[in-house]
């Protein structure tokens, strides 16, 4: 089951970079996705290239997109501290989880999310936000 948690996650994640893309960059990483199968090692190596050609049009710092967590649904599982690499959430002084670096959080990834088996964590529409990036 964690096994599919992950897969899930990943896979939302790439749908939110590909959101963004313009169709040739699209092409290009679905076709290099496609050459690499179920290799998940290859799979994030492309999506890691492709993520390194991302801009955004604004300072990331003035851009709103990060997790908001319902205190009332979270039961302190720390699963989406453990999931999120880039340090996003903490446990507070009263070993409740928060949301301390809302501007690390990667744009328009959302796998905490999914991840959350209390369904206490939640995002903007993402749709708002696709105008803040675009590719070289």
């Amino acid at each position: 089951m964690y096994e599919t948690e992950n897969k899930k996650a990943m896979r939302r994640m790439g749908q939110a970079m590909m959101a963004t893309m313009p169709l040739q960059l699209k092409v290009q990483v679905m076709f290099k996705m496609l050459l690499a199968g179920d290799d998940d090692d290859k799979r994030r190596k492309i999506m890691e290239e492709a993520k390194q050609r991302r801009r955004f049009t604004v300072p990331r710092d003035r851009i709103e997109w990060y997790p908001t967590i319902d205190h009332h649904k979270c039961e302190n599982c720390k699963i989406c501290l453990e999931f999120c690499p880039k340090g996003v959430f903490s446990e507070d002084d009263k070993n409740k989880i928060t949301v301390s670096s809302p501007y690390e959080c990667v744009m328009l990834c959302s796998g905490c999310e999914i991840k959350c088996p209390h369904g206490a964590i939640s995002f903007p529409d993402r749709k708002d936000f696709y105008g803040y990036v675009y590719y070289v």
